[in-house]
């Protein structure tokens, strides 16, 4: 079975979306929400001007790793311990059950290329 690749990223991050309802509302805590926000912040400061990361170096210092004061640190902060706990649990499940795995997978995965 070959696999498919695809540059279309949101595509990939929003896959099995429709299944959600659309008026379905939760509440989180503002705390957590704005270090999610926060962090997303961070990461658009550092990609938006390509100045900040002119060589591997760069990205690898900006990122660090998840025991680092770093840019993964906090990426990995909101996944786990902020936003999982946002997510209702019939949500939570269906991540379980793979219903938000898209069968493409992102251009960088593909060896070929």
């Amino acid at each position: 079975m070959s696999k498919e690749y695809t540059e279309n990223l949101e595509e990939i991050a929003t896959y099995g979306f429709d299944a959600i309802d659309p008026d379905e509302k939760v509440e989180v805590n503002l705390k957590d929400l704005m270090y999610v926000f926060s962090t997303l912040q961070e990461y658009q400061r550092f990609f938006h001007q390509p100045l900040h990361y002119q060589t591997m170096e760069d990205i690898e210092r900006f990122l660090g790793s998840v025991n680092d004061q770093a840019a993964f640190k906090l990426l990995h902060t909101s996944i786990h311990e902020k936003m999982r706990k946002m997510l209702p649990q019939h949500v939570e499940e269906k991540y379980g059950e793979g219903d938000f795995d898209s069968p493409k997978l992102p251009f960088y995965y593909d060896e070929t290329r």
